[in-house]
């Protein structure tokens, strides 16, 4: 090999390190994200047949949300097939699904959101019939429960995606959207500016961390060509950020008829980030293009901690 081909080599080489060192810094702020300001604790590598119940849940009257869920998280992580990898209050209640009002025959304002992992789907149903779940969930008024598939594999290479977008922004010297410039106060599909001043009240629990959790329903192909649209500017957003979804699975319905294609948690930094998003001419002017045949979109932040 010349000297040539000798530099060429050491050229690569270093290209290659050079990248695969961005994904390493990639995946563990993420992951830094997902354990210390989510406190999220869903195991990097699982099995493909594990199965993640995302559960909604409102409380009874005069019953105390942490006591509520501290019991529920401890009989859930008592059995060895099920573990509580995500809890939290929810801080705004925005989309509401069509299919699930009809199935409880009312919109239901839900306090909390909670992700179980369970080792497959028998997990599952020791999980419901176990009698310490049973007493756990007399704490709650109304609870609804939808499974998600989530590929070990699939998820990591979300954030990679994430990297990608942000070396191509940056090579195209595309401009940012940050800091978010406010829009003229109106409504807007998600909620409206007293929903969003409402959320700043979870400003403590927020402050590191929002987490939404999606149920989606493809919609026609015109409106999933128009939703395309919306996702792939705030993926954009969310690669310039730091943050974007850290579960994204396929859904699986195990309760009642309601059907979704797919469930998505995303995280953004902050009650105020979201709030700032949200409020946006950058938002405001791309989620027209939000269309879907069905969804739930609840905004919540972290309590597992504190449970």
């Amino acid at each position: 090999m010349g000297k040539a081909g000798t530099i060429a080599v050491w050229i690569v080489g270093i290209v290659l390190v050079a990248i695969v060192a961005a994904m390493v810094w990639q995946h563990l702020r993420y992951q830094d994200a997902r354990r210390n300001a989510v406190h999220d604790l869903q195991d990097v590598f699982h099995s493909s047949t594990a199965l993640h119940g995302v559960l909604f849940g409102k409380l009874g009257p005069d019953t105390d949300l942490l006591a509520a869920m501290g019991a529920l998280r401890a009989a859930t992580d008592a059995l060895p097939e099920a573990q509580t990898v995500y809890a939290g209050k929810v801080a705004m209640n925005g989309l509401a699904s069509s299919q699930m009002i009809e199935a409880l025959g009312e919109d239901v304002a839900w306090d909390v959101v909670a992700i179980v992992h369970f080792d497959d789907r028998a997990g599952y149903d020791r999980w419901r019939g176990d009698e310490g779940v049973r007493a756990a969930m007399r704490g709650f008024e109304t609870t609804y429960t939808h499974g998600m598939k989530r590929s070990a594999l699939a998820n990591l290479a979300l954030v990679q995606g994430l990297l990608l977008s942000r070396v191509m922004q940056a090579v195209t010297f595309q401009p940012s959207v940050l800091p978010f410039e406010p829009a003229a106060a109106g409504p807007v599909e998600v909620a409206t500016d007293d929903q969003r001043a409402t959320m700043l009240a979870e400003l403590e629990l927020g402050r590191d961390a929002v987490f939404v959790a999606n149920l989606i329903k493809t919609g026609t192909p015109e409106e999933a060509a128009a939703d395309a649209r919306y996702s792939g500017a705030m993926m954009a957003a969310m690669a310039r950020g730091g943050h974007g979804p850290l579960h994204m699975g396929t859904a699986v319905t195990l309760e009642g008829d309601a059907s979704f294609d797919m469930v998505a948690f995303v995280y953004y930094p902050g009650v105020r980030y979201f709030h700032d998003l949200t409020g946006s001419t950058f938002f405001r002017n791309i989620i027209g293009d939000k269309r879907l045949g069905d969804t739930q979109s609840t905004v919540t932040v972290p309590i597992l901690h504190l449970l």
